[in-house]
């Protein structure tokens, strides 16, 4: 996906024309539910900035006083250009871009942010801007964000940092409050949907509405869940779900066949179950209802279950979440056995 993704087309005309007006700040947050195509947003910008075509009409626009068409400047940095700069950033050896991911671990280390401030000491080698994109900015570690958060307050001339950031409450506030905010979080939701039934229109038919609510609107997370197959192994872990109040099954085997499948998707899934059926037996009204798929049967699960237990339950799923997410070395299986177990006595619950 080398073009500007539509949901995206707003914020890149304010991003383009901020360049344009020579108002770029030095550091942006790109903020959003993951698989809003925000690291694409600031790799195209990154070319973008970069290309010596669009860097070139953008002098002329200034010096005529006139802003060149947004449209323009996509073309110009689109994937047809065959600029120097823009060889070298298709081959990864742009020397005036960096790019910072975790290496091997969950975290970016503060080496890796080390050598990022020694990148910026450097002078750029093409007469323009030096750019970064730290994605997942909220991997950093206390000390890596320490050592970015020196980088940001004294910025070099001439430096774009992007943080990509999926969860940006878990940067510190500092760090936060010196970068300039785009939010991917509300997208046109006719914009989307008519792109995923694009991307999908040669495909089996797909609820596309459902894929954008399991995906928290994320167009391309949905599209990704479509094309994995995620609808079936989400169906296979409802039904596995849904035997272990009657007694059917034993939780300490079905946890173990969940451990062997993507974790946080799973407790993803679990925790979407368990707040539909939370806001029915509260409201009952289903308007509100994520899984209108699963629509009957969770009707019947908030009219069976305890309301209390199940706030107990989505506790155990949020810190099961909390603590695969982060650092702490936990072995999923046991997390999932808990959960299978408070399944299980949710139906004795009901039985008594």
């Amino acid at each position: 996906m080398n073009t500007i993704l539509p949901w995206h087309d707003t914020l890149w005309q304010q991003i383009m024309r901020r360049w344009q007006q020579d108002r770029l700040p030095h550091a942006l947050l790109l903020c959003g539910s993951e698989g809003m195509g925000k690291g694409l947003f600031a790799r195209h910008l990154a070319k973008t900035l970069l290309c010596e075509n669009a860097k070139m009409s953008n002098n002329l626009s200034s010096f005529e006083n006139n802003i060149p068409s947004i449209d323009n400047l996509k073309e110009i940095s689109g994937e047809a250009c065959h600029c120097k700069s823009c060889n070298l950033f298709r081959a990864e050896t742009h020397s005036d871009f960096s790019e910072i991911e975790p290496a091997g671990t969950k975290n970016i280390s503060i080496d890796q942010i080390r050598a990022l401030i020694q990148f910026c000491t450097l002078t750029a080698n093409y007469g323009g801007y030096q750019i970064i994109i730290i994605k997942p900015a909220e991997a950093m570690n206390r000390n890596a964000a320490n050592g970015l958060l020196k980088l940001l307050e004294e910025p070099p001339s001439d430096t774009l940092i992007m943080l990509v950031s999926h969860q940006p409450m878990r940067l510190s506030a500092t760090i936060r409050s010196r970068c300039q905010r785009l939010d991917f979080s509300h997208p046109n939701r006719a914009i989307t949907e008519a792109w995923l039934h694009e991307q999908l229109s040669n495909s089996r038919a797909y609820d596309i509405k459902l894929l954008l609510n399991l995906s928290n609107q994320a167009p391309l997370k949905a599209l990704a869940l479509a094309k994995a197959e995620g609808l079936t192994k989400r169906q296979e872990l409802f039904d596995s779900l849904a035997e272990l109040p009657s007694g059917k099954n034993d939780p300490i085997r079905i946890a173990e066949g969940w451990s062997k499948e993507d974790v946080l998707q799973i407790l993803q899934w679990m925790h979407s179950w368990t707040m539909d059926i939370i806001r029915y037996a509260s409201t009952a009204q289903t308007q509100y209802l994520i899984n209108h798929d699963y629509q009957n049967k969770l009707q019947r699960f908030a009219e069976q279950f305890d309301l209390h237990r199940l706030f107990k339950l989505l506790d155990l799923q949020n810190e099961a979440y909390q603590l695969v997410m982060g650092n702490t070395n936990v072995k999923a299986q046991g997390l999932l056995e808990s959960i299978a177990i408070a399944w299980v006595r949710l139906g004795r619950r009901r039985q008594r």
